[in-house]
C-alpha cells in the first residue's frame, strides 16, 4: 500500500463484523448468538453495542467463557476501548494499531455508532493467524511499524535533528568514562588485570541494561497497564537482573583467577560487576517510564541515555570498589 492510499479515509476500507454482542445480552445469550452466526472470518475481538448500535466496549473470550451464564454482558465488558473515526485516514488507523499493539481497531461514526473494523491484514497484505500473531506479536508489530515508517515522507534533516542529540549522549558518556578512568589511574597502574577486564564489564552492564529497557518498552506499549502493575513488573525485572549480575560476577571473577594475580583482584572484579550491573539494569528498566512521563519518545531516547548511564555508573563503581579494596 503506497502513501497515496494511506491518505484515503478509513470508511472506504471497513470490514464488517458479524460477532457484535448486545449490551443487554447475558453470557448465555451471547454464546447462543455467536453459535448462530455463519462465521467465515477470524474473530479478533467481541465488540459490544447498545440498541442504537453505539459502541459500548469489548469483551474478551476469556471473560465470556469463564463468567456465569446469567451474567450481563454490560457487567463483564471493558469499556475503555481504543476506536477510530470513519473520517480518519488509513495512515492514522495504522499508527493506532502499532501504538496500541492491536490486531484490529473498531471504526465509529460521529455518533459513536459501530461501523466495523480496520484490521492488521489490510496493511500486511496477508492473512494473519491469530495464535501465531499472539506468540510472535513483537515480530508482527515490528513489521507493521516498519511498513508504517516506510510510508512516511522522509526528511534527512528532521531525522538528523531527532537522533543527533542522543548521539551526543554517547559522546558525553565516553568522555565521562575517560575522566573517571583518569581519576582512578593509580589503581589501573597498580593492577593491570583490572584494565584488561574493563571492556567485558562494560559489555555485561550495557547488554543487561538494554535487555531491561526493551522489556520496559514492551510494557509501555501494552494497552491499559496501570502504574502499579508497571512498577510491579519493574521490580520483578530488577530481581531477575540481580540474579544475572550475581551469576556474571561470579563467573568472570572466578575466571580472572586464571591470571594468577592473587585473590583480591578477582573479588574486586566480581563485586564491581554484581553491583554495577544490578544498578544499570534497574535504570534500564525505569528509563522508558521516566522518558514517557516527560513526553519524550522512549524508542529514540531510552537507548542512548541508558547506555550513557550504564557506562558511567559501571566505570565509577568498578574502579571505585577496586581502589577501595586494593589500595
Amino acid at each position: 500500500m503506497n502513501l497515496t492510499n494511506l491518505q484515503q479515509k478509513v470508511s472506504d476500507f471497513i470490514s464488517p463484523v458479524k460477532t457484535t454482542l448486545s449490551v443487554d445480552h447475558t453470557v448465555d445469550d451471547a454464546l447462543a448468538h455467536i453459535r448462530k452466526q455463519q462465521l467465515d472470518d477470524q474473530i479478533f475481538y467481541l465488540y459490544v453495542i447498545d440498541q442504537q448500535a453505539c459502541l459500548k466496549g469489548v469483551v474478551s473470550t476469556r471473560n465470556l467463557l469463564l463468567s456465569p451464564a446469567e451474567s450481563k454482558i454490560e457487567h463483564i465488558l471493558e469499556d475503555t476501548i481504543v476506536s477510530i473515526s470513519s473520517e480518519h485516514s488509513l495512515q492514522q488507523a495504522k499508527e493506532i494499531l502499532t501504538q496500541h499493539r492491536l490486531l484490529a481497531v473498531p471504526v465509529v461514526d460521529g455518533q459513536n455508532r459501530f461501523l466495523g473494523v480496520i484490521d492488521i491484514q489490510l496493511y500486511l497484505g496477508e492473512t494473519v493467524d491469530i495464535n501465531k500473531a499472539k506468540t510472535n506479536s513483537t515480530d508482527l508489530f515490528q513489521l507493521l511499524g516498519l511498513h508504517l515508517e516506510e510510508s512516511k515522507p522522509r526528511s534527512t534533516w528532521l531525522f538528523y535533528r531527532t537522533r543527533m542529540p542522543w548521539i551526543f549522549c554517547n559522546m558525553v558518556g565516553g568522555i565521562a568514562c575517560a575522566i573517571i578512568s583518569r581519576v582512578y589511574e593509580m589503581v589501573l597502574l597498580e593492577v593491570i588485570l583490572l584494565a584488561m577486564f574493563i571492556p567485558l564489564v562494560l559489555t555485561l552492564s550495557e547488554s543487561i541494561s538494554m535487555q531491561s529497557m526493551t522489556y520496559s518498552l514492551q510494557l509501555i506499549h501494552r494497552p491499559k497497564v496501570s502504574f502499579k502493575r508497571y512498577m510491579s513488573q519493574i521490580l520483578s525485572e530488577t530481581k531477575m537482573v540481580s540474579l544475572l549480575a550475581l551469576t556474571s560476577g561470579l563467573i568472570v571473577g572466578g575466571l580472572s583467577l586464571l591470571w594468577r594475580e592473587g585473590w583480591r583482584p578477582p573479588i574486586a572484579i566480581a563485586a564491581g560487576i554484581i553491583i554495577s550491573v544490578t544498578i544499570s539494569g534497574a535504570i534500564g528498566a525505569a528509563m522508558p517510564l521516566l522518558l514517557h512521563a516527560r513526553k519524550l519518545d522512549p524508542k529514540v531516547a531510552a537507548g542512548p541515555v541508558v547506555l550513557m548511564l550504564a557506562d558511567v555508573i559501571t566505570t565509577t563503581i568498578y574502579l571505585g570498589i577496586s581502589t577501595w579494596w586494593l589500595l
